[in-house]
């Protein structure tokens, strides 16, 4: 459900007020030209509009005698009444929407409260969305924060758990579980802003993974410093996709596959092994990955250094972190193993 905003209210209450106005005008005009000769004034005028419109009922100022006078005073009781009612129709439906929209992004911020382990994506703009997007696809746990009220409408449009207010304040982070989450994404315009969400989040959570989005190469080095985990330029990125289409589509079209989840056919994962698990000091030939889950091991990352295509001997130990392609099933059973929460061979 949008949430309502001023800029909304102002332009369904902008028609109406405008008709309203105009019946005002006229009707003062009508009414002071009827009385000419009675010695009504404009006052005495707009006062017959005012309580023939609201239905006050009070005495009329001059009587309303002639056939021409109560067919105007009609047709401007009919119009002025409708318009009136129409406007507090918006007004009263503004208010109740109000209402239904504070109580949802209440029910939104206790859920938050409840979160662990979940991204928070700041800014909801075009890269925002996106990432949000991959997040819902992925089914990974999110927050939106967003201090834009037509962007944190769109949001729980959407359908994302929404925190309405400022990331470069540090309570606003807090309030979205930065303390308790493991990603943030930040992608508003402003490489300033982006600036600033970086280092307040990372001095309120030192094991948070941070990806931020610039467009100034001259930036990227201070968000490196103030301690982002990956600078991404989206526009770099897209021009770099843009251009493999054409050399190499087919080998896009596959990644492009592989790496979008809900119904595609295989996935490509990051696990990392934990202390303790199946995994923990087993070769790759004793996991026997490829024969008991149909699951191809690309690399292991080890102390941030890739061995790619790693042979059958390789001993995983905890830390590694296994870039594994596979069918969902086989990589969700994986992914128990290498948390020690599964079985060999389940």
């Amino acid at each position: 459900m949008p949430r309502p905003s001023a800029k909304t209210l102002e332009q369904r209450l902008a028609l109406p007020l405008f008709i309203l106005g105009v019946i005002f005008l006229i009707g003062t005009g009508g009414y002071w030209w009827l009385w000419r000769n009675e010695g009504a004034t404009l006052l005495d005028a707009l006062y017959m509009v005012f309580i023939t419109t609201t239905t006050i009922g009070y005495t009329e100022v001059l009587p309303v005698k002639t056939p021409v006078e109560r067919v105007f005073t009609m047709a401007v009781g009919t119009s002025g009444i409708a318009t009136l009612f129409y406007v507090l129709g918006v007004f009263m439906d503004y208010v109740v929407e109000m209402s239904a929209t504070r109580r949802r992004l209440v029910r939104m911020e206790r859920a938050i409260e409840r979160m662990r382990d979940h991204v928070i994506v700041v800014g909801y703009g075009r890269v925002g969305r996106q990432a949000a997007e991959q997040l819902k696809d992925s089914r990974v746990g999110f927050v939106v924060v967003e201090r834009d009220p037509d962007r944190v409408a769109r949001a729980m449009h959407d359908g994302a758990l929404v925190l309405e207010g400022d990331a470069t304040d540090d309570e606003v982070l807090k309030r979205s579980g930065v303390e308790r989450a493991h990603g943030l994404i930040v992608t508003t315009g402003v490489d300033a802003t982006n600036l600033f969400v970086v280092l307040s989040a990372r001095s309120l959570n030192p094991k948070l993974f941070i990806v931020a989005r610039t467009e100034d190469d001259s930036v990227r080095t201070k968000m490196l410093r103030a301690g982002a985990d990956r600078v991404i330029d989206p526009y770099a990125v897209g021009g770099r996709r843009l251009a493999n289409l054409v050399v190499r589509p087919a080998v896009v079209d596959f990644l492009e596959t592989t790496l979008r989840r809900g119904g595609a056919p295989l996935s490509i994962e990051d696990l990392r092994v934990e202390a303790g698990s199946v995994m923990d000091g087993k070769s790759l030939a004793e996991l026997e990955i490829r024969k008991q889950h149909q699951a191809t091991v690309l690399a292991v990352i080890r102390d941030e250094v890739p061995v790619l295509n790693p042979a059958a001997d390789f001993v995983l130990r905890a830390g590694d972190q296994i870039i594994v392609l596979g069918v969902q099933e086989a990589l969700a059973t994986l992914e128990g193993l290498a948390r020690g929460s599964g079985r060999r061979g389940a």
